[in-house]
């Protein structure tokens, strides 16, 4: 019989604050092929309920616009993650 994992609850220290992000602060993201990537925020909007950041890639120096839900300001939140599974409502099919 095979076991079951225990997962650790998330601690209020690892829980994703990127709600509060403002432009000049520096986060990770998800790119198009679920990379983790380093990018410095420069602007934030709200459009149809979901929160977009508009930020530049510090790899590739290109301006994109991502919802906020694929950024996070750890890199290990983001570890093992999908885009699709992350923000369904604009990756999904």
């Amino acid at each position: 019989m095979a076991r079951k994992k225990i997962k650790a609850p998330v601690a209020a220290s690892q829980k994703n604050d990127i709600d509060s992000a403002e432009p000049g602060d520096y986060c990770y993201y998800l790119n198009s092929n679920n990379k983790i990537m380093f990018a410095e925020i420069k602007k934030t909007l709200q459009e149809n309920d979901v929160k977009l950041l508009q930020i530049i890639c510090q790899t590739d120096f290109r301006f994109l616009t991502i919802p906020a839900k694929v950024c996070s300001f750890t890199e290990a939140l983001l570890k093992g993650k999908k885009r699709k599974e992350l923000c369904p409502e604009v990756y999904g099919e």
